[in-house]
C-alpha cells in the first residue's frame, strides 16, 4: 500500500501532465448526449441487475479510505 507522501507524489505528477495535456471542452449536452446514447446500448433487463447486491465494491472502499485516513494520523 502506498503512504500519504507516495500518494501525493502521484497526485502532484498527474496535476503536472494535466496542465500539458487540457481537457478537450465539450458542452455538457454533447457529453449526456455520448452517454445517453451508451445507456441505450445496455437492456433493460440487464440495467435492472445490480452486479454487486452486497455492496462488496463499496465495503471494499470504505476500508481503504480508513486505511489512508489511519496511515495519515501515523504520519501527523
Amino acid at each position: 500500500m502506498l503512504s500519504l507522501r507516495e500518494r501525493l507524489a502521484q497526485f502532484e505528477e498527474f496535476n503536472r501532465w494535466e496542465q500539458q495535456n487540457p481537457r478537450p471542452i465539450r458542452p455538457f449536452q454533447s457529453v449526456l448526449a455520448d452517454l445517453s446514447f451508451l445507456l441505450s446500448l445496455v437492456s433493460r433487463e440487464q440495467r435492472a441487475i445490480d452486479p454487486d447486491p452486497q455492496k462488496l465494491g463499496i465495503q471494499e472502499l470504505r476500508k481503504a479510505l480508513a486505511r489512508i485516513a489511519a496511515t495519515a494520523e501515523l504520519e501527523t
